[in-house]
């Protein structure tokens, strides 16, 4: 019972953490006022105020995470409903996946070798662009330290959601393929839930980025591996 209701005012507290950053950012529409960076940051200060492990966190708030699956599922609506638009535009929307998501993880490894990081960590970050639950499979498979993944693709989605905007309207981007790209390749589920908010175009390619690019990966990281 002490459980149940631990959980209920855990799920209940992010949840109101949540709705006061929708309205803030409705107030003050800012990069660094979108609702998931400030309910987050809220969250922690909350932890660490009251002192709480962050194991007991993940373990009262553990419904949440399990509704990313049917979450992540939803997505296929979109996907279907502008299948036409991605279907015309597959070749540049593959040849935005792998051209971002190699230069991400090229950048990653060779800055995470000349930060000396250790090799574990170095591949936790490799693959930091990928969605979370496909990214725990292929570190895994990779040797990478497990423990790290989650927080480092969270943190990743999150920088990208908030700065990614900002990058389209400076290079004066309009297009809907290429709006909704870098949202899917580079910050997958959060930045697929900000495209959302750009258009509906923008929200179906980058649903389909996300899931295209953790697919792709989760063959090609492994082979290569496999191969150096």
């Amino acid at each position: 019972m002490i459980e149940l209701i631990n959980s209920l005012v855990t799920i209940g507290l992010t949840l109101l953490y949540f709705f006061l950053g929708v309205r803030i950012h409705k107030q003050w529409p800012h990069p660094f006022t979108i609702p998931i960076f400030l309910s987050t940051i809220a969250m922690i200060v909350t932890l660490l105020a009251l002192d709480i492990p962050y194991k007991r966190f993940a373990h009262d708030t553990s419904l949440i995470t399990y509704l990313l699956g049917p979450a992540t599922v939803a997505l296929a609506y979109p996907l279907y409903q502008h299948r036409q638009l991605l279907s015309r535009n597959l070749h540049p929307i593959l040849m935005g996946i792998l051209f971002g998501s190699g230069l991400s993880m090229l950048v990653s490894y060779y800055v995470s070798i000349w930060l000396g990081i250790p090799s574990d960590w170095n591949r936790s970050l490799l693959i930091k662009t990928i969605t979370t639950p496909v990214a725990v499979d292929i570190g895994s498979v990779i040797g990478a330290k497990i423990e790290v993944i989650p927080t480092v693709v969270i943190v990743t989605g999150m920088i990208g959601a908030m700065i990614i905007p900002s990058i389209l309207k400076w290079m004066g981007i309009n297009h809907p393929i290429a709006r909704g790209l870098p949202f899917g390749v580079i910050s997958h589920g959060v930045g697929t839930a900000q495209a959302i908010k750009e258009g509906e175009r923008e929200g179906a390619v980058s649903g389909a980025a996300m899931a295209l690019t953790a697919t792709i990966m989760s063959f090609v990281i492994p082979i290569l591996f496999l191969l150096v």
